[in-house]
This record gives C-alpha cells, sequence and structure tokens, in this order.
C-alpha cells in the first residue's frame, strides 16, 4: 500500500498542472487496483462456491449408494461449507465494490482524457488556470462520490 504523501502549494501554473495529473494517475491506479482486488475475490468465492456444491452433489450420491460406507461425514462437512461459501458470495459485496472501483476508474480518466483534450466542459474554459480549476474540482467530485458511496456501505453493514 502506498503512503500518502501530502500534497504542497504550489507556485507556477505548471506545477499545479503537474500535481493535478500526479493526483488523477495516483487514483486511477488505485481505483483500478481495488477493482482488480474485489474481482478476484468475488471469483475466487464463485469458483469455491460451485466447485463444494457439485462436490457436495457427488458426495451425497456417493454416501446413498453406500460406497463411502464410514465418511458420511464428509458429506456434512462440504456440504457445509458450500453453504458458507455461498453464503459469503451473498453477503459480501464483492462484486458490487468491484463494479463500482471500475466504474470510478473509469470516470477519472474519461476526466483526465477530456482535459487534456480541452474537450466538453473544459473547452469553455478561458484560460488554462480556470480549465486546471475545473479539472483538479472535478477530481475531487468524482473521488468524494466514491467515499461517501463506500461509507454508506460501511454503515449499512453490507
Amino acid at each position: 500500500m502506498e503512503r500518502y504523501n501530502p500534497l504542497s502549494p504550489t507556485e507556477t501554473l505548471e506545477e499545479r498542472k503537474q500535481q493535478a495529473l500526479h493526483q488523477c494517475h495516483h487514483l486511477i491506479n488505485d481505483f483500478a487496483k481495488r477493482a482488480d482486488r474485489h474481482k478476484s475475490r468475488y471469483k475466487r468465492l464463485q469458483t469455491t462456491s460451485i466447485a463444494l456444491a457439485v462436490c457436495t452433489t457427488i458426495l451425497s450420491a456417493l454416501s446413498a449408494s453406500k460406497i463411502l460406507g464410514q465418511l458420511d461425514w464428509l458429506v456434512l462437512s462440504i456440504s457445509g461449507l458450500a453453504t458458507l461459501a455461498t453464503t459469503l458470495l451473498s453477503q459480501t459485496n464483492t462484486q458490487k465494490m468491484w463494479i463500482q472501483s471500475r466504474n470510478i476508474s473509469q470516470q477519472l480518466q474519461t476526466q483526465l482524457f477530456l482535459y487534456l483534450q480541452c474537450s466538453g466542459d473544459y473547452a469553455a474554459g478561458q484560460d488554462d488556470s480556470e480549465r486546471l480549476q475545473l479539472f483538479s474540482k472535478r477530481l475531487m467530485e468524482v473521488w468524494s462520490q466514491a467515499q461517501e458511496n463506500w461509507s454508506q456501505q460501511a454503515s449499512a453493514g453490507k
């Protein structure tokens, strides 16, 4: 995890621009990493849940045919693990967080592209300083909205 380095006041427009671009790249990378982490967790839980459900079905059939003999406890154990994995898959919001993190990263990329191209709302700016202020404001709006969504989910206990 990368340490937080507070931004320092800058003198020139070029320094402020470089600082804003650096911060934007940092946020894009951070949310892309979050998306990858949540995707990995979701896929792992999904695969585990499916594999355990299949194992439970197979072991139940073997148990019914008395092939397992004294290993009936194995069916119960695997079944319990399958239930746990399925519950974790439905109760953790890894898929939702994966999608939200990916969307935030894409919103930041969109703002960066529009800013660098002087397109969209950035085309209306009269000078570089005004466009940079709008860019910085938009970055913080996207980031703040992401943090707000996260805190709402955390406080809801989901």
